[in-house]
């Protein structure tokens, strides 16, 4: 009878690792939102099955086009398996980029715009008047002028806090970062594309969004303040049946 029961256990373990060997966890890749590294996800959580994988930003050409960084950040992606994309406010534009040469399963963007009717006043603005490129130099260098603007006018938490999150300054990034994300047209045009957007968001209203799963009382830092939630909501979309 022993015997009998140790067989069992042997061959439930074998079956058990022959199991996960066929079935591995979906990669879940996250671009953040312009200036931040990815440990504004950090507090995300994910369903059984499912992995994290941070895709970071790096340092463009000033005439590099969104098409072809899209396409730089898309070599950190594994292509010969399933996987997911999703992106925070400018990180959402990245990913949408993505969708034009890639076949994630999904796409998921939090905080950002996804049509032509979503595009906020402000980014309107500064396109009309090329504001970019009237922004004077020195402002672009300041790393320090940068947190305590997003901090004093957007966020609203300690500064130590944001200057731990938000890291790539670099003039170049932010100068082309603005360039593009102002000047991007979106068409929202792709299969599996989901939206979560706090209905207290400061850079792109709420009013404005249309399809998008809402948290209420979330502003744009909601991916930290409201992890809970948005997790919540992530992991209902993930493991949503696609037609």
């Amino acid at each position: 009878m022993e015997k009998g029961r140790q067989s069992s256990n042997i061959l439930r373990s074998i079956w058990n690792k022959m199991f996960k060997k066929t079935t591995p966890e979906i990669n879940v890749y996250f671009i953040s939102g312009m200036c931040y590294n990815c440990k504004v996800f950090d507090k995300l959580k994910l369903p059984k099955g499912y992995k994290k994988v941070y895709i970071e930003w790096h340092i463009p050409r000033m005439d590099e086009s969104l098409n072809e960084y899209a396409e730089e950040m898309a070599q950190n992606i594994n292509k010969s398996r399933p996987f997911v994309l999703v992106g925070y406010s400018f990180g959402a534009v990245i990913i949408q980029e993505m969708n034009l040469f890639l076949t994630p399963i999904k796409s998921i963007i939090i905080s950002s715009f996804k049509n032509k009717s979503e595009v906020p006043t402000l980014f309107r603005a500064v396109r009309f008047s090329n504001l970019t490129e009237k922004i004077p130099k020195s402002l672009y260098s300041s790393t320090e002028f940068i947190t305590n603007a997003f901090n004093r006018f957007v966020y609203n938490i300690p500064t130590q806090e944001i200057s731990g999150i938000m890291t790539y300054t670099d003039p170049v990034y932010i100068k082309w970062a603005i360039k593009q994300i102002t000047e991007w047209v979106p068409e929202n045009k792709f299969k599996h594309l989901y939206h979560i957007h706090g209905t207290e968001d400061q850079i792109f209203p709420y009013e404005y969004i249309k399809d998008a799963f809402p948290v209420e009382d979330g502003d744009h830092l909601m991916v930290m303040k409201k992890a809970d939630v948005v997790s919540s909501i992530l992991g209902g979309i993930l493991l949503m049946k696609e037609d």
